[in-house]
């Protein structure tokens, strides 16, 4: 069911977090221990605190949570023994597994903060928390955690009311945004779009318009009609150069030619041709190359998070990409890009009524991609999009079913807003696993046994 989303409650939610923060910062807290989630809104979201933690003298430390495994086996090697020194904990991008997170809270004397925008489990008691912990998430009061409040942007507004220069730190916001929102910037909603106006008015990041191809922004039209997933380019995405090169004779466009540097009757020649509209896109001018393109950044780091995570947090904070992130970078958008080719051609698809199962665990598109390619499928309407995809594989570490379950905007209109974390949370409650996510996002891990019976119960549980 949908909520009317109600401003003024989240807000004041927001607020008291923040004051209780300040007020205990003071003399309370001898260190502050950061735990995020590993891609690009989570990271930006660590950099956003840390850089708050600075500001305030107050030592800190960090984690990354992939989600992989229960809070209470995670948290064990990272909550201390004694309580010698005063700690706070702040989750940002991640803690809205309550139904695990409040018996560990509630055994604990420091104070914890979780800033987070994913949806919450509704057999919560929102109104009986631990006194120790300070929950802010407006996913509670009728916000989407994808369309209108980015954890970045959750985060941004945290430690910008504590610390107000945090604003001269916007351009890691828009990473987070770019990153989670999926969305060309003018298709931005609520707060994402408030906070990346203000962003652009105080000159921190540059707001630019022309042909939208996400995802090779920074490249040729050639490279870019192959690599581009946001829109995946049909006819032309993962195609061969040959082809590609001859849509641009016909349109009499130089194939080297930079994206951003299209003029408007090339541009309305290539609209004409194809699918790709116009939008704007966020330029972050204090980086170079690659890095200076929000969204390009983001996907960066999101594919870093799974490969090398020193690598992806010590990327954000360069101006210009190393050689070994960038051959990973171009690795991945051209896999990407076939992927998406080879999800709408090639891989069988087991169709019931309202879902579509997709079994990736072939070798042909790598798990590393699975998350990705079913986002990005879904978002350009590969396949059917009143279903909802569960597309995934077994993963070898675990010996469990690792799913990406997604559905499209127009699956949410047609349910009543009822998307993946409510599927998500009804597949817990009934088979067991793992997992959690958004309306329109969201990951699981299930036994072999209870993914078998997912597949056979599934149109029960939509």
């Amino acid at each position: 069911m949908n909520i009317k989303p109600n401003r003024n409650k989240f807000l004041t939610d927001l607020n008291n977090a923040v004051d209780i923060f300040i007020d205990k910062s003071k003399n309370n807290y001898n260190n502050i221990i950061a735990i995020t989630h590993n891609d690009a809104d989570g990271i930006s979201s660590l950099k956003i605190i840390q850089n708050l933690l600075h500001k305030m003298n107050l030592e800190q430390d960090y984690f990354i949570y992939n989600r992989s495994s229960s809070w209470a086996a995670y948290l064990k090697g990272i909550l201390p023994k004694s309580y010698e020194r005063k700690n706070a904990f702040i989750f940002t991008d991640v803690g809205s597994s309550l139904t695990e997170l409040i018996p560990i809270i509630s055994s604990r004397k420091e104070d914890f903060y979780i800033l987070d925008h994913h949806e919450v489990d509704n057999k919560v008691d929102l109104d009986h928390l631990p006194e120790n912990l300070f929950f802010v998430n407006p996913t509670v009061y009728g916000y989407d955690g994808l369309d209108h409040i980015a954890g970045a942007t959750l985060t941004h507004m945290f430690a910008k009311r504590v610390k107000p220069a945090i604003i001269n730190q916007g351009w890691l916001t828009i990473i987070g945004i770019a990153g989670d929102s999926l969305r060309s910037m003018d298709k931005l909603k609520s707060f994402n779009k408030e906070i990346y106006e203000e962003i652009v008015n105080e000159e921190i990041i540059q707001d630019k318009e022309g042909l939208i191809l996400f995802g090779a922004m920074n490249d040729n039209i050639k490279n870019g009609l192959k690599h581009s997933i946001l829109p995946f380019v049909k006819d032309y995405g993962g195609e061969n150069e040959q082809k590609i090169k001859s849509l641009l004779s016909e349109l009499d466009i130089d194939p080297n030619k930079k994206i951003v540097d299209l003029n408007s009757t090339e541009i309305n020649s290539l609209q004409i041709k194809t699918h790709i509209s116009k939008g704007n896109y966020a330029i972050i001018p204090q980086k170079q190359g690659l890095l200076q393109h929000a969204f390009e950044h983001a996907l960066l780091l999101n594919i870093l998070s799974f490969k090398n995570i020193s690598a992806a947090l010590s990327m954000i904070q360069q101006k210009s990409i190393t050689r070994y992130a960038q051959g990973i970078f171009l690795e991945y958008i051209n896999s990407l890009s076939s992927n998406l080719k080879i999800l709408s051609n090639e891989l069988p698809h087991i169709e019931t009524k309202k879902a579509i199962f997709i079994d990736a665990g072939n070798g042909k598109i790598p798990p590393s991609n699975w998350s990705d390619t079913a986002s990005f499928s879904t978002v350009n309407d590969l396949l059917n999009p009143n279903k909802m995809l569960f597309l995934g594989g077994l993963e070898k570490k675990t010996q469990m079913m690792k799913l990406s379950i997604r559905c499209s905007r127009n699956y949410l209109k047609s349910h009543d807003g009822y998307g993946v974390n409510n599927v998500i949370s009804k597949i817990k409650n009934n088979f067991g696993g793992m997992g959690g996510g958004h309306k329109l996002a969201g990951g699981l891990r299930l036994s072999i046994p209870s993914y078998n019976k997912l597949k056979e119960n599934v149109d029960n549980l939509l």
